[in-house]
């Protein structure tokens, strides 16, 4: 076998066997967050309900350990803008999240605006649910240089049977989302039929490391949960 061949050959199984390898949960070594009022002081827990549909003023709730409200999300052709709306547990407007399709890309933007771009998210091209998502790190109080600022997290896909995603900073995972053995009735197993793969939208358990923003780990997991296995919705 050539060097050459070897090369070619071994490149595939390394990177299936790279894509394998899971980090231990770690906190970032700054902090990171889209909003600084929504920052972890400690590992923290959040549990991502699907409810609703594409016109429900709800689609998401999302709930910290301890079942209270933290975070709402609405179906996205709720109202007269056809994205999602984020809201904190007092219904304050937070965000807005806007998908578009033909290029399998997302962005977070300022309330009531599609252009005041907060934060960009691009599909990877190796797997659904395998994406980056970069914005200006609001946690980064010691940089002066929006340049210096600008951080990218990349979302990993990993498990077969049971969907898990880590989100990685670095050689960090700062975050971790995964269906909820716990929280769904079904178990997952009945639900890989690609006929049925858009009828079944599971509950989402959310693992957070300290110093890390929970409402963009929250919109992470929202855009899993849309881009894997709710399109219609």
């Amino acid at each position: 076998m050539t060097n050459t061949y070897r090369q070619s050959f071994q490149a595939p199984l390394n990177n299936v066997f790279n894509s394998r390898i899971r980090r231990a949960l770690k906190a970032p070594e700054r902090p990171i967050a889209i909003r600084k009022d929504h920052m972890t002081e400690a590992k923290s827990v959040l549990v991502v309900r699907p409810q609703g549909d594409a016109q429900s003023a709800v689609a998401y709730s999302i709930q910290d350990d301890d079942g209270i409200t933290m975070f709402t999300a609405s179906g996205r052709k709720f109202g007269d803008r056809s994205c999602r709306e984020f809201r904190d547990s007092s219904g304050l407007p937070l965000f807005e999240l806007h998908r578009k399709h033909w290029r399998n890309s997302w962005s977070v933007t300022l309330p009531g605006s599609s252009s005041a771009r907060i934060a960009k998210i691009s599909q990877r091209r190796n797997g659904i649910g395998n994406f980056y998502i970069t914005f200006e790190n609001a946690g980064a109080f010691a940089c002066k240089d929006r340049e210096d600022k600008e951080l990218t997290l990349e979302i990993e896909s990993h498990g077969n049977v049971l969907a898990m995603y880590d989100i990685v900073d670095g050689d960090r995972k700062v975050a971790e989302v995964r269906e909820s053995i716990q929280h769904n009735e079904k178990l997952a197993l009945v639900r890989r039929f690609p006929s049925t793969k858009h009828n079944y939208r599971p509950v989402l358990d959310v693992i957070i490391t300290a110093e890390v923003d929970l409402s963009l780990i929250a919109t992470v997991a929202v855009i899993i949960s849309d881009a894997v296995f709710a399109a219609n919705y």
